[in-house]
């Protein structure tokens, strides 16, 4: 049997300005939206008083909190804070899987001689993130990592719900089915249809309940991961320009690739997501002939998608990169392509190095195809 810890950041982008910033501690701080233009992407829980929430459009926050605090998104300084974060929880745990900049899952699997009981250790956790970085958090400790996830989302802000084994089914039946992660509003209105409200409407169909749960013992495999790295942005201005567009998928990309990097995966599978000011959402993949953890590579895929799927003349609000269908081996490499990924894997495994020692900035260009990395 597994145990999970499922730790997610609270108002994230916001926590980091205020720690940056104490004397914005306790005051109503909005990341993105400014002058009105652009959305939200993130609000201090005191904004939140005031009905602000992310992706929100930035002239209702004004028009909701007047007195809020907007701030500028500085993805590259939370990337920052993100990788501190990470680093304390690898400290537990071999198995870290980085879900997105802001929330990771820890399998605390065999740490008990080392830490103590699973509650005992995601607790400590959680009080060294907050202790150390001044970032508070929430999480959900379980032996499902479904259920660790949901646990994450009822606990916030700053709660750790604990759910012991065998009560999973009980913990999960009374919830709304949407609870569930992936279970998107297409999702939803299926199962609706189909009669099924709550999470326990779910479990009484077996079959069903296997595509959206994993409540039961299973070994993990070797090759391949279930999880999936990506991150995204919502932009402070709409953009309709394809360039400026490409910059900012660069830098997701660069972070999507030094995490793969960082955990020795390789994706498979590469997803591309655009989002417009009507809030219109479309999600782009290709599967690779052969995985891939190189910003190059991926970008090369990901410019691609975003240039055979883009409304022309439509303003963007916000752009994503996500990367699936992992694997650390288990597949045939071609022969013309060995060479090259010896050459890709020694200049990365430089980079890495330069930006672990000097800072995200370190290595870059001024533009995704003027890069060498």
């Amino acid at each position: 049997m597994g145990w999970y810890l499922h730790i997610d950041m609270d108002a994230f982008f916001a926590s980091v300005e205020q720690v940056l910033d104490p004397r914005l501690k306790g005051k109503p701080v909005i990341v993105g939206g400014r002058n009105g233009r652009g959305v939200v992407t993130s609000a201090s829980y005191e904004a939140r008083k005031f009905g602000v929430h992310s992706a929100m459009p930035g002239f209702q926050a004004k028009r909701l909190c007047p007195h809020g605090i907007f701030l500028p998104n500085r993805r590259r300084v939370y990337a920052e804070f993100s990788d501190k974060v990470f680093a304390i929880l690898e400290q537990y745990s071999p198995a870290v899987h980085a879900l997105s900049i802001d929330e990771g899952l820890v399998d605390l699997t065999g740490t008990e001689r080392l830490f103590g009981p699973p509650l005992r250790t995601a607790e400590q956790i959680i009080r060294r993130v907050e202790n150390e970085l001044g970032l508070p958090s929430s999480g959900g400790v379980s032996t499902s990592r479904v259920t660790a996830k949901i646990a994450a989302t009822l606990g916030k802000p700053r709660g750790l719900v604990y759910v012991p084994a065998g009560s999973e089914a009980d913990f999960l039946a009374p919830l709304a089915v949407e609870m569930i992660p992936g279970v998107g509003p297409k999702t939803h209105k299926a199962l609706l249809q189909r009669g099924i409200k709550t999470i326990g409407d779910l479990l009484n169909k077996p079959k069903l309940a296997e595509r959206y749960l994993d409540l039961t013992e299973h070994d993990e495999p070797k090759r391949r991961h279930d999880h999936s790295i990506g991150n995204e942005t919502t932009l402070d201005k709409p953009l309709k320009d394809t360039a400026k567009m490409e910059e900012v998928l660069w830098e997701l990309v660069e972070e999507v690739g030094g995490r793969l990097r960082k955990e020795s995966l390789y994706a498979r599978c590469l997803t591309v997501k655009i989002r417009y000011t009507n809030f219109q959402t479309i999600t782009r993949s290709r599967t690779l002939a052969a995985p891939t953890c190189f910003d190059k590579e991926i970008f090369e895929v990901i410019s691609d998608l975003l240039k055979r799927n883009l409304a022309q003349g439509r303003a963007v609000r916000l752009l994503g990169v996500s990367a699936s269908a992992l694997q650390s081996t288990g597949w045939q490499e071609p022969l013309l392509n060995r060479e090259r990924r010896k050459s890709f894997e020694k200049l990365y495994q430089g980079i890495d190095e330069l930006r672990l020692k000097y800072g995200d900035d370190a290595v870059g260009a001024a533009t995704p195809r003027g890069r060498t990395s």
